[in-house]
């Protein structure tokens, strides 16, 4: 019977042991969102022109962002930009004039950290390109 125990003690403070060194070295934890784990994304991938005039394509890019549900913090038309916003990364979405039937799209985080999920700049790139040929 005393050996008994001793052994249960002895396997009860090796436990501890063990899981008193994965307390003290927790595993490194990324924070991942739906759309993904945070790169390294550079500028070009945040620039596109589409053959659609300014204010179409402003209006593809509210509708894009409200589409992909992240939050829209402030818009204004006049100025060409909308602020959004997913998880802890906020965005600055510019849209500029480029010719007489082309404009220019411009997605950058607002903190001037180009690591965050890729896909939320996809997602409403790929919208537009999908929505662009329809009247609306």
């Amino acid at each position: 019977m005393e050996r008994i125990i001793i052994r249960v003690f002895c396997i009860l403070i090796l436990y501890l042991c063990l899981g008193v060194n994965s307390f003290a070295n927790p595993p490194a934890q990324t924070t991942t969102t739906p759309l993904g784990i945070p790169q390294n994304v550079t500028l070009p991938q945040c620039v596109k022109t589409f053959n659609i005039g300014y204010e179409k394509l402003f209006l593809l890019t509210e509708a894009a962002i409200n589409h992909n549900n992240f939050n829209i913090e402030e818009i204004q038309s006049q100025g060409g930009y909308i602020v959004f916003s997913y998880y802890q990364y906020k965005f600055l979405a510019t849209v500029f004039t480029f010719g007489s039937n082309k404009a220019i799209l411009k997605i950058t985080p607002c903190n001037n950290n180009y690591t965050f999920p890729p896909l939320i700049i996809r997602n409403v790139f790929n919208y537009i390109a999908a929505n662009q040929y329809k009247k609306f």
